[in-house]
């Protein structure tokens, strides 16, 4: 997919005034140029695509799968789709150690997108006419199809906050395209599917067993330190046992008890202004790690926010 001889020449981005007046001919070649680095991405913005729209009906959804599979045999089927709906192309490998981190987070960007984007996986060895075809020289690879014309976008792995910014770019070029269509989805599309380790801990819970639960969620991520989803659960089936007690006789229990009834700023707000008048470091740790069990369960919101940048404060008295 990308030119070795261009490799030093990746960070740099063309004016968008020169692609804007590039030859039809000239168009794709330049497109096949821009691959960036491992790390990096293509500036669709100099990408040569043009701004006149070419195909696809505004408003249209089409009832095609969010999320599929697929080989060379179907890759005619992904074509028709990205005249109507933009479709990103990952190509992985079982043998790419970061092609599972990498397609899960593209598919959480995916379902968040609610259908602005179908995300297709292709096995390359279940595709080796797509990759011939894709010139694929790194795994995990993505590439984008609009309106039948393919863009590179990563080689390599790269992380959430690298892709978001490039996948709205892309969908900013789609629409001068005129390909701005959706795909339809439901609740359950754009549901993350439970990770099968989850599930035992899951069911646990389910039947009741708050200290199994606990323990299965503890090996989960002593397995694995980067699944915070099961940090987050972790964090959150412990203030279920915890509220068992009924008590609020602490600092801890009366956050407990804030945070259970959705006062989550006064919650944080117990507990560091606790840390910020304790002297005893073993209480200044046991204060810390309630507050991050608490950030994990409430997730990310202005007041998390807000009470990490204390919280911060308050660890460096």
């Amino acid at each position: 997919m990308s030119d070795p001889s261009m490799a030093q020449h990746n960070s740099q981005r063309e004016p968008a005034s020169r692609a804007a007046h590039s030859a039809e001919a000239s168009e794709q070649s330049h497109v096949q140029r821009q691959v960036a680095d491992s790390h990096g991405a293509v500036d669709l913005s100099a990408s040569g695509v043009p701004a006149a729209p070419v195909d696809g009906d505004a408003g249209v959804q089409l009832n095609v799968p969010l999320i599929r599979d697929c080989d060379d045999a179907q890759f005619e089927d992904i074509m028709a789709t990205s005249r109507t709906v933009p479709v990103l192309m990952a190509l992985w490998s079982s043998r790419s150690l970061e092609s599972s981190s990498f397609l899960s987070m593209l598919e959480e960007i995916v379902r968040e997108r609610s259908g602005a984007f179908q995300l297709v996986k292709i096995e390359v060895e279940k595709a080796p006419g797509i990759t011939r075809a894709l010139q694929v020289q790194a795994l995990p690879t993505v590439c984008a199809l609009i309106g039948g014309r393919p863009i590179p976008l990563f080689q390599g792995n790269a992380i959430k906050e690298q892709v978001v910014p490039v996948l709205d770019e892309l969908l900013t070029a789609a629409q001068q395209m005129g390909v701005t269509g959706r795909v339809a989805v439901s609740g359950e599309d754009v549901k993350a599917p439970v990770p099968p380790e989850h599930q035992h801990a899951l069911d646990l819970e389910e039947s009741g067993d708050l200290d199994g639960a606990i323990a299965a969620w503890e090996k989960i991520v002593e397995r694995n330190a980067r699944d915070h989803d099961a940090e987050a659960q972790l964090a959150r089936v412990r203030l279920l046992e915890r509220g068992t007690a009924g008590n609020a006789d602490n600092d801890l229990d009366h956050a407990d008890e804030l945070f259970n009834a959705g006062q989550h700023a006064q919650a944080f707000d117990v507990l560091i202004s606790a840390l910020e008048h304790s002297t005893d470091d073993d209480r200044r740790e046991e204060l810390r790690t309630r507050i991050l069990d608490l950030f994990r369960v409430a997730g990310s919101s202005p007041e998390v926010n807000a009470a990490r940048r204390r919280l911060a404060t308050a660890l460096m008295i």
